[in-house]
C-alpha cells in the first residue's frame, strides 16, 4: 500500500482514534499496526497506561486488519461482535506503544483477529482477540 493510501485510511478512522492521537503505521492484507506516544492524558490514577486506551488500540487494530483492500475508499468498516483483553504490564507516559494485529480467520462477513500491545522494547503490555463483522464500504458512508 502506498504512503498516500495509508494516510487516506488513517484519516478515515474517526472518533476516539483521532482524539487519542494514534497513528496507523502499517496496513496490509491481514495485518495492521497502530502506534501511540503515551501522554499524561492516556494514563490511569496509578500513572500507567489506562486499560480503556489499551482496549481501544487493540479494538481498532483488530478491526482494521480484516478490512484491507488496495483502494482505501473500498475498505469495509468493521463492527466488533466480541472482544477479550488481557493486561500483562504497565507503561508510563513517554512510552511509544504499538498494537500489532493480524487476521486469524476470515469468512465473507465475519473475521477473527488477535493483537499484541507492545512497548518500544517489544515487552507485552496487553493482548486480545476479537470477532468482527464487515459492514458498509467506506465510500457508502457519509
Amino acid at each position: 500500500m502506498s504512503e498516500h493510501s495509508r494516510q487516506q485510511v488513517e484519516a478515515s478512522i474517526t472518533g476516539f482514534f483521532q482524539d487519542l492521537g494514534c497513528r496507523l503505521t502499517e496496513y496490509g492484507p491481514e495485518r495492521a499496526v497502530i502506534e501511540l506516544l503515551l501522554q499524561p492524558r492516556h494514563l490511569n490514577n496509578a500513572s500507567n497506561l489506562h486499560g480503556g486506551v489499551s482496549a481501544t488500540l487493540l479494538d481498532v487494530a483488530m478491526g482494521l486488519c480484516g478490512t484491507w483492500t488496495e483502494q482505501a475508499d473500498q475498505r469495509r468498516v468493521a463492527t466488533t461482535l466480541s472482544m477479550n483483553v488481557n493486561f500483562s504490564a504497565p507503561a508510563p507516559a513517554g512510552s511509544r506503544i504499538r498494537a500489532v494485529a493480524r487476521c486469524r480467520s476470515s469468512g465473507h462477513k465475519v473475521f477473527m483477529a488477535s493483537c499484541d500491545l507492545l512497548d518500544e522494547e517489544d515487552r507485552l503490555l496487553a493482548f486480545g482477540e476479537g470477532v468482527f463483522q464487515r459492514g458498509k464500504l467506506r465510500s457508502e458512508l457519509p
